[in-house]
């Protein structure tokens, strides 16, 4: 079991939560509900949101 827990935390994880993708962005709660409403895109697992690292920096070229 201690193998799997560490195997675990090997694998990267390919989304961010709402405040490490503030962060990635720099930009605050605000401009990225904004963002949101533009067309960024994002997803919800439960009732938190998150975002696709890919999508973003897809999102960023286009944009």
């Amino acid at each position: 079991m201690a193998e799997e827990s560490a195997r675990s935390r090997d694998v990267e994880r390919i989304f961010l939560t709402f405040q490490e993708a503030q962060e990635f962005l720099g930009v605050s709660h605000q401009t990225l509900y904004k963002l949101m409403k533009e067309g960024l895109p994002s997803h919800k697992i439960g009732k938190k949101r998150v975002f696709l690292k890919e999508e973003l920096i897809q999102w960023i070229k286009e944009h």
